[in-house]
């Protein structure tokens, strides 16, 4: 009785693991996202898409798990297989980034290095190898994965909607007045927007599509060497913008506002996006679905 017990427990738990594992992913969901971008398997309008697949792939494993729900052991090799390939990935991050990172396979729940999730793994594949499995011989079982699937997908894009990311700049040739803006956070210089070619992004702390912007903004910012974009941050208080650094993991010069002064410039729409030459607006990008590559275009030269 004791180990049929134990049985039910470890293998719940691996259902847990895998439930916990696509859920934690969704919020924010951009980093996983990005993951897709950085391997070259996806492109920005796609990887959406295959981030949710994923995550609801994760759910409805862990559903069947955890309701003894194998078909033929089809989930069970299914299961085992999934652990493989993500261990893979896992040991290429480790040749690649080190083990400094976070692998991301809890999402920004709980942050484990490429190591400690390989070792998750291990456990999770050691365990699977151990549980007795229930083979049911009626077929009425196996029809659970229907719910199941419908369970995983519906609950992994209704909570966190996708939307194409297609918005076009908007190409304009006008003159700007951007003296206005604040000097740099901390170090108090003024930035000249009349010289150069230079790229401003108006974030706001409290906007959830503003911080999934900047979680492309901090990945481009990995793949280029960028010099020439500022972040325009609005935030009632002041120790926000750390919150948000760390948030994000952007590293761009930053300039404060803490009242509604930021909306003069950045418009209504955010994020938003300005492409300036010689102090003369160029391209202009708002709102949470921005061509991405259009912006990475022009912060590579």
């Amino acid at each position: 009785m004791k180990m049929k017990l134990l049985n039910h427990i470890l293998r719940i738990f691996v259902g847990l693991v895998f439930i916990l594992s696509g859920l934690a992913k969704l919020f924010p969901i951009e980093p996983f996202e990005i993951i897709f971008v950085d391997l070259g398997v996806s492109n920005w309008l796609v990887a959406p898409f295959v981030a949710r697949f994923i995550i609801a792939f994760e759910i409805t494993l862990g559903l069947c798990i955890i309701f003894d729900v194998w078909i033929k052991n089809i989930i069970y090799k299914i299961t085992l297989g999934s652990l493989a390939v993500f261990s893979v990935y896992l040991i290429y991050l480790l040749i690649t980034k080190g083990n400094d990172v976070d692998c991301g396979c809890f999402g920004s729940f709980l942050a484990l290095t490429p190591l400690e999730s390989i070792i998750k793994n291990v456990v999770l594949i050691v365990i699977l190898l151990l549980i007795k499995r229930r083979h049911h011989t009626y077929g009425l079982v196996h029809w659970l994965i229907i719910p199941f699937l419908a369970i995983a997908f519906l609950s992994t894009f209704l909570l966190n909607r996708v939307g194409l990311q297609n918005a076009s700049a908007i190409e304009l040739n006008e003159e700007i007045d951007y003296s206005g803006l604040p000097t740099l956070y901390q170090s108090n210089e003024n930035v000249d927007f009349t010289k150069g070619k230079k790229i401003v992004a108006f974030l706001s702390y409290s906007c959830p599509h503003c911080e999934s912007a900047a979680h492309k903004l901090a990945y481009l910012q990995t793949q280029y060497e960028i010099d020439n974009l500022y972040v325009v941050l609005g935030s009632k208080k002041e120790e926000n913008i750390q919150v948000f650094l760390d948030k994000t993991k952007i590293d761009f010069p930053i300039m404060w506002f803490e009242d509604e002064e930021f909306f003069k410039y950045s418009g209504p729409s955010i994020p938003a996006f300005v492409y300036l030459e010689e102090g003369v607006l160029k391209k202009r990008w708002t709102g949470e679905f921005f061509k991405v590559e259009e912006l990475e275009e022009v912060l590579k030269h």
